[in-house]
């Protein structure tokens, strides 16, 4: 039935001429992790930082629980479990892997999700973030990279992470000497995924040129960089909330400055500090640390420069207005 639906949507864009391909691509962008960690580092540098430790609470713990989920039902893609099924190019590029569950879906529940369950934003465009996450999840089917139950799954999942973050953070304004326990339960399940995806068995199967479907150590390597995403954001989030305690507070004009500063270094960060890491260290444990340093910077180095910042640009009115006085 899930290949029947797929082929129905196929036939669908044949009909129309592929007239909405290009703009399901783009749909399908906003659940990517590159795209959203733009917006989780606008939200938690320069808005809202209590919201952008949810949003990243919940995308983190997700991209975990979706490492899991996924060498563990080992789903190929459609198109290998029926060659009918004959995806969108363009989508295929990062259509990488197993199927089961899928990732974009995954990610826009955790963030546009997450977003929407903000009481503060108008009904409307609650209502507007929901129906966007939806969106997103058939943009997966209707570009023929996932299933539905692909895409469904996804869902539920990331509306549990959602709801699992929400009350952690909610029981750490009652009780914030527990953050050490949090921390704890954070990098023993990263560190479990790790491990799991170390020593658990794939399948091994062949297309018809002899060439592996897929590769388990790109699957276990896939493991390894959600698991470091993981450590990245629970050990940042506990420096920063324990040590760092930095403020999104500033003029609209200092914030942009902000946010172009620290994206700038974390691009450089990403491109070279994490590329040398990775390479330096090989095999899983460098895919793990080079995540690790992208979320890590993004949760914990960034706000300390801002705090440092923020206290270097104090100092200086301080002493422009004794020097005027």
């Amino acid at each position: 039935m899930d290949i029947q639906y797929l082929l129905f949507l196929q036939d669908l864009r044949a009909a129309t001429g592929g007239v909405l391909d290009g703009f399901m691509e783009l749909v399908t962008k906003l659940g990517e992790t590159a795209i959203l960690t733009i917006a989780l580092a606008l939200v938690y540098w320069c808005i809202d930082k209590r919201e952008g430790i949810f949003l990243m609470f919940s995308l983190y713990s997700n991209r975990v629980v979706n490492g899991f989920a996924k060498i563990t039902a080992c789903v190929y893609r459609p198109w290998i479990r029926d060659p009918r099924v004959t995806p969108v190019p363009a989508a295929m590029a990062d259509a990488t892997g197993y199927s089961f569950p899928s990732g974009h879906s995954a990610n826009a529940t955790s963030f546009w999700g997450g977003l929407s369950a903000e009481k503060r934003l108008a009904k409307p465009i609650r209502i507007l973030l929901i129906l966007l996450v939806l969106l997103i999840g058939f943009s997966r089917n209707y570009l023929g990279v996932h299933t539905p139950q692909d895409v469904i799954v996804s869902l539920i999942l990331g509306v549990i992470t959602l709801w699992v973050a929400r009350r952690v953070l909610d029981m750490l304004e009652e009780h914030p000497e527990r953050d050490v326990w949090v921390l704890a339960a954070g990098v023993v399940i990263c560190a479990l995924l790790i491990v799991y995806a170390s020593v658990k068995s794939y399948p091994v199967d062949y297309d018809a040129a002899g060439n592996v479907i897929v590769e388990p150590s790109k699957m276990a390597a896939d493991s390894y960089k959600n698991a470091g995403m993981g450590l990245g954001f629970f050990l940042g989030w506990f420096v920063e909330r324990r040590f760092i305690r930095f403020s999104v507070e500033g003029s609209l004009l200092s914030r942009v400055v902000r946010f172009v500063v620290c994206w700038f270094l974390y691009i450089l960060v990403r491109d070279y500090g994490a590329a040398f890491v990775s390479d330096a260290l090989g095999g899983g444990a460098g895919k793990a640390a080079g995540q690790f340093l992208c979320v890590f910077y993004l949760v914990a180095l960034a706000p300390a420069l801002i705090r440092l910042a923020g206290h270097f640009l104090r100092k200086a009115r301080s002493g422009a207005e004794q020097s005027a006085s």
